[in-house]
């Protein structure tokens, strides 16, 4: 293994183990709040919304965190199946719209343009590195996974 994917592999394992600190010490905190909006979430939307919001926080970069439809879900006490067959499908849904919106529309746009430009450098070279790979680490890391479909969309990666 050469020694950037280790150092990338290392990082993000620190993103990960902060990240689960962070909701740890969240949950100490606000756990009541978070079952009574859990519950209002389930209540209203059931696992069907968690799915949706899967989806969307999946096709749209950095407006929703997936992370906390997943908590809703099981502060929720929702069936673990369900939630996972929901959360995997929204989750495609997801990666989907980006990557065609990064294949079929970025090109045409000057932001999309200029937003390649300025990101090229950091994760062109990760993509044509790495291949498949730089999108399996973004899909399960603090990596932003809707970028990064968006990205490998633009650079016309097959799907």
């Amino acid at each position: 293994m050469d020694k950037e994917l280790k150092a990338l592999i290392y990082k993000s394992l620190i993103g990960i183990v902060i990240l689960f600190a962070i909701i740890f010490l969240l949950s100490l905190y606000l756990k009541d709040p978070v079952i009574k909006l859990s519950s209002l979430f389930v209540e209203k939307f059931g696992v069907l919304g968690v799915g949706i919001g899967i989806a969307l926080s999946d096709a749209l970069p950095g407006i929703l965190l997936p992370d906390a439809f997943v908590v809703f879900a099981v502060a929720g006490k929702l069936n673990d199946f369900q939630v996972i067959l929901f959360c995997s499908v929204g989750s495609l849904i997801g990666g989907s719209t980006s990557y065609s919106f990064g294949r079929y529309i970025v090109p045409g746009l000057k932001w999309g343009k200029d937003f390649l430009y300025k990101h090229e450098e950091k994760l062109i070279p990760m993509v044509e590195k790495y291949g498949g790979w730089a999108v399996v680490l973004a899909a399960i890391t603090p990596l932003p996974y809707s970028w990064m479909s968006i990205l490998v969309g633009t650079m016309k990666m097959p799907y």
